[in-house]
């Protein structure tokens, strides 16, 4: 398994490695990234795995999704929120498990399409607001 970037969804300044603009990609990426592809090895289904891996980062499984690039693929995408790059609060990231099943890659909401963000930070906010009607 290796854990790399994907060229055609990620902007260049979140790539796993430098810019035009000299801007490296979080280092939690990175270590999210990491940890995800050991993961894999241990865990029997890919949402498992990004449970696992958020563990140490202390961030939060949203939900996961089969990735629409081959019907029948073994791609996935998960939405998940951790604190990164120098953010305190926690943040929506998207773990993508390629469709070989083997390699992953960790992008911001921006490489992503406006329909899967949409729907992402939809999800962030209904489950903010039942935290809010539960606090009362």
């Amino acid at each position: 398994m290796q854990t790399t970037p994907d060229s055609h969804n990620v902007p260049q300044a979140h790539r796993l490695g430098t810019s035009e603009a000299g801007s490296a990609s979080p280092v939690e990426f990175i270590e999210f990234g990491l940890v995800l592809e050991m993961s894999l090895e241990n865990h029997p289904t890919f949402s498992e795995a990004v449970k696992a891996a958020l563990i140490p980062m202390d961030g939060e499984f949203l939900f996961e999704l089969p990735s629409v690039d081959r019907p029948g693929g073994k791609g996935r995408i998960a939405a998940v929120r951790f604190a990164y790059a120098g953010a305190t609060d926690r943040r929506l990231a998207f773990a993508v498990l390629g469709e070989d099943g083997l390699e992953t890659s960790i992008h911001t909401p921006d490489g992503q399409p406006d329909h899967l963000r949409s729907f992402a930070e939809s999800f962030v906010d209904v489950l903010q607001r039942l935290e809010t009607v539960a606090a009362h």
